[in-house]
């Protein structure tokens, strides 16, 4: 019994090391990546580019001196922000896309394609998505769907063409996805969030063995609570009340994204994702099942909020 503790423990120890000692090195020792240079690129695509992380990463990018290709909704907060960054930056390009990503009848590639097709764009960033709290089945199924095609279909659709587009004329580059803690930790009431991040991760962790050789990274962000607009239109649970509380700015997480591409596949950029991480290493799926399941039920949010149950 004594071996087989011993066992365990150096597996456990192996593990938690395994996983922090690459972030140490991250978050330390290595210097912020200037991607216009390490791809020797003149375009960057950012979906979501109009507020949070997305414009964090469209103001990153233009400080490099890369031109910009914001896609987001078509909306007035586009409008705003294409003129703000042209404003601040006027010696880089930036073209406004509108789209709707929830919404393939809108043909959301076509316009795309069609608004880039005279421009090489190495870096793409799959950032859009977005969070509905509710019980899966108290919504239509074309919510949900709509929800997936945001946050999950959209970003293969996306990073199968420019990547392709990459291979055929022999372009480095890379193809970076915006993904949540909630892709490896339970999170009931958010069912299709939680599973479209998921996919993200498992999607750009084989992607990236599939781009290597052609001199295309893949890089997955796991994003902890940060202060966007994120929350603006869900219910105000007790819950997000302390992400906010704990929440990272988006230029921090945006500067975090920019120094992990190329270096690791997925990189977890809040302490709150790192020790929840972490958690999941020691407990089991089935165990930690049990665990949310019944510690919902004493929560505030689940008496107070019906449409969680």
């Amino acid at each position: 019994m004594a071996f087989l503790l011993t066992v365990f423990g150096a597996v456990a120890l192996f593990g938690v090391v395994d996983y922090l000692l690459p972030l140490f090195f991250l978050a330390y020792t290595l210097p912020n990546q200037n991607l216009k240079r390490k791809y020797n690129a003149k375009w960057a695509l950012v979906t979501g580019g109009s507020s949070g992380i997305g414009k964090a990463l469209a103001e990153k990018m233009a400080e490099q001196g890369l031109n910009v290709v914001l896609a987001a909704l078509p909306d007035n907060l586009l409008k705003e922000t294409h003129a703000d960054l042209t404003k601040k930056f006027p010696n880089v390009e930036f073209r406004a896309v509108g789209v709707d990503l929830g919404n393939a009848e809108t043909k959301y590639m076509e316009t795309l394609i069609e608004k880039t097709k005279d421009i090489d764009v190495q870096i793409v960033f799959n950032n859009a998505g977005y969070c509905i709290i509710n019980n899966f089945f108290k919504n239509s199924l074309e919510r949900q769907l709509s929800n997936m095609e945001c946050n999950m279909t959209s970003h293969v659709k996306i990073a199968h063409h420019y990547m392709a587009q990459m291979v055929e004329k022999k372009l480095p580059g890379c193809v970076v996805f915006t993904g949540s803690q909630a892709a490896f930790f339970a999170t009931p009431g958010a069912v299709m969030y939680s599973s479209t991040k998921a996919f993200l991760a498992q999607f750009a962790y084989c992607l990236a063995i599939e781009g290597k050789d052609y001199g295309i990274d893949v890089t997955c962000l796991q994003s902890g609570p940060m202060r966007t607009r994120f929350n603006d239109n869900l219910p105000k649970l007790s819950a997000l009340k302390f992400f906010e509380s704990i929440a990272s700015s988006p230029e921090e997480v945006a500067q975090i994204l920019i120094n992990s591409v190329g270096r690791v596949v997925l990189r977890d950029a809040s302490l709150y994702t790192m020790l929840t991480r972490l958690l999941c290493k020691v407990i089991d799926n089935n165990t930690m099942f049990r665990i949310v399941f019944h510690g919902q039920k004493i929560s505030a949010d689940y008496k107070n909020f019906k449409d969680l149950h």
